[in-house]
């Protein structure tokens, strides 16, 4: 066989019938539309088949495109594990990807794993949207989202990140001026630091006694839709949050804030998921990512 055909053509198909547009592709690896057209038609002419089926609205696989795939994301993938053991796998990973993040969890935590994705894979862009509401993938036109809690949507594929709890957490300041808490009931006596999510204000904790589940509802003279904002309230000894303990990881170990009744209740769960479309040709830059912030988060 006449194998006059290169691994970049091979992965230009690959895009091609995820994104169903070669203009697309074209666009976001910086080629002409005609120079991926070359590519899928080398191939086709090596192979001795058509691999895409063309129209003037619309472009699909094959029957023997689709034949083709199956072995070809074998292939592709096979070779992306040598390539990761031998510490170079940038030619797989291009494209760009849109991920969405809560702020807190994706300013000090998910941002250094971008970066050091990015770093290994310089071929892919990756665009952030970073807010505390709940963000659609269709909607909001995203590849991928991290959230907190137990997913709802079935419809989406769900990866745990990590396990996760609330905690309620002050500066050593404002537990000087107020006293310790010695009691969850307490807490209606305290200013508390209030977020807003997806428009609704989270008022109701939830924590997990010796004698079982209790909620209280608090009172604040703040509130906002972003995490980190409560959080430098917290810092700033303005009262007292109830934060993931991911996000006050850092500020609990220089003891910037220090967490009220440790031993005493378990917060409310509150792990942390990457969700992202059902493919039937995942982009590798997307198994990549999924790869990468899995092993970050383990």
């Amino acid at each position: 066989m006449n194998r006059s055909y290169s691994l970049q053509d091979l992965e230009l198909l690959m895009q091609v019938a995820e994104r169903g547009n070669m203009s697309e592709v074209g666009r976001q690896l910086n080629m002409t539309t005609a120079a991926v057209s070359a590519a899928i038609k080398r191939l086709e002419k090596a192979l001795g088949v058509n691999l895409i089926e063309r129209t003037t609205r619309s472009l699909r696989l094959s029957a023997a495109g689709e034949t083709l795939m199956p072995y070809l994301q074998q292939v592709l993938g096979t070779l992306e594990e040598a390539e990761n053991e031998l510490g170079n796998h940038q030619a797989l990973a291009v494209g760009e990807i849109r991920i969405g993040v809560p702020s807190d969890v994706g300013r000090n935590r998910i941002l250094s794993s971008l970066n050091a994705f990015q770093t290994l894979n310089p071929g892919v862009s990756i665009i952030v949207q970073v807010s505390d509401l709940i963000q659609d993938l269709y909607r909001d036109e995203l590849d991928i989202v991290v959230r907190y809690g137990e997913p709802k949507d079935s419809s989406l594929i769900a990866t745990k990140l990590c396990d996760n709890r609330r905690v309620l957490v002050a500066s050593p300041a404002y537990v000087a001026n107020h006293g310790p808490i010695k009691r969850i009931e307490d807490l209606v006596n305290h200013n508390c630091l209030l977020f807003y999510l997806s428009g609704r204000l989270y008022n109701k904790w939830q924590f997990e006694t010796r004698e079982g589940s209790v909620s209280i509802k608090v009172a604040g003279n703040r509130s906002a839709n972003d995490g980190e904002l409560v959080k430098r309230w917290a810092i700033a000894g303005e009262g007292i949050a109830y934060k993931s303990a991911l996000d006050v990881a850092g500020e609990l170990s220089s003891g910037a804030l220090v967490e009220l009744m440790a031993g005493h209740y378990e917060g409310q769960p509150s792990p942390i998921y990457l969700l992202y479309k059902e493919r039937r040709y995942q982009a590798y830059r997307m198994t990549a990512l999924i790869r990468h912030l899995k092993k970050s988060f383990a």
